[in-house]
């Protein structure tokens, strides 16, 4: 028997199909359904709560603490793992562009960790975060002031030699608008960072509906190679490169683990994180989390 579209996909128009029922396991308990599309790869929240009613879901306490007051040792793995992350993200940015002391817009700060890395290492950095919280925290932590994401629409266009995107869109209501947008704000050669979990990768297809990645009902849409390129061509972007986001499979599952109801999520976790990432390196399109760098279409190659 054939099954049903449940809805058009918002990527590609094609008949979505019911994909799983997902568990916000991190702070409501509810649950969400996934729709996938099989033409383009996207799977995306079907019926989540408006933007105003998402801010009750929302993990803001949590992540402040982790970031300022780390004392569980989950916590503390978390808080040394971001600075290894961090570097990498630097790496990933200065040898892409090739530029040691460019403009750099830094859309879904979060804390400011990595803006502030960049600012001391000579970058002009603009920062967009939503919730005023985490500005407050940037500017009292790093002396780094972070402007709301309604901004962005009053940002001189073509300025910005790097974009980065660090697991943001996923939880933007309309992506392709935004991708549009950083697309203006970009000069010429200037490069687009994305980094979002991947649906293919081999801890999904292991942890199935406790992936930890789903994170329902905070992101709304999930991605693959596939559609994550689908997204950049639609909206004037070619696709120069991804890579493999080295540290992600470790923290995504330890809480898959978690998630899963494992007696020992960490050391498991631990484990089941080194396998994958190991495995992965093989093939990036199996990566936990993948960083995609997208130019202009027109653009001339770096």
């Amino acid at each position: 028997m054939t099954e049903k579209a449940t809805s058009i996909c918002p990527l590609c128009g094609g008949n979505a199909l019911h994909f799983a029922e997902c568990t916000d396991y991190a702070v409501s308990g509810e649950d969400y359904s996934l729709s996938r599309c099989p033409d383009c790869g996207l799977i995306f929240t079907e019926e989540p709560p408006s933007a105003e009613s998402r801010q009750a879901y929302s993990k803001l306490e949590l992540e402040l603490y982790r970031a300022d007051n780390p004392r569980r040792l989950l916590d503390r793995m978390y808080y040394h793992t971001r600075f290894r992350n961090i570097r990498h993200k630097i790496r990933i940015v200065e040898g892409m562009t090739r530029i040691r002391r460019g403009h750099l817009l830094n859309y879904g700060a979060h804390s400011g960790y990595f803006s502030s890395r960049m600012e001391d290492r000579g970058w002009t950095v603009t920062s967009l975060e939503e919730h005023h919280e985490k500005r407050v925290f940037s500017l009292e932590m790093f002396h780094h002031r972070m402007m709301d994401l309604s901004e962005a629409e009053n940002l001189p266009r073509a300025s910005f030699d790097a974009i980065t995107l660090w697991h943001s869109i996923e939880h933007q209501e309309h992506p392709g608008r935004l991708i549009r947008l950083m697309r203006d704000l970009m000069k010429d050669n200037g490069l687009l960072f994305i980094a979002v979990p991947n649906t293919d990768s081999l801890d999904a297809a292991y942890y199935g509906r406790h992936w930890a990645a789903w994170d329902v009902p905070r992101h709304l849409w999930h991605f693959n190679v596939k559609s994550m390129m689908e997204l950049g061509r639609q909206n004037g972007l070619v696709l120069l490169q991804h890579m493999q986001m080295p540290f992600d499979a470790f923290y995504i599952s330890i809480l898959s683990e978690q998630f899963g109801g494992s007696r020992h999520y960490i050391l498991k976790g631990m484990f089941k994180g080194l396998k994958f990432r190991h495995a992965s390196r093989r093939n990036r399109s199996k990566s936990s989390s993948i960083v995609y760098i997208f130019r202009k279409q027109w653009a001339p190659l770096p």
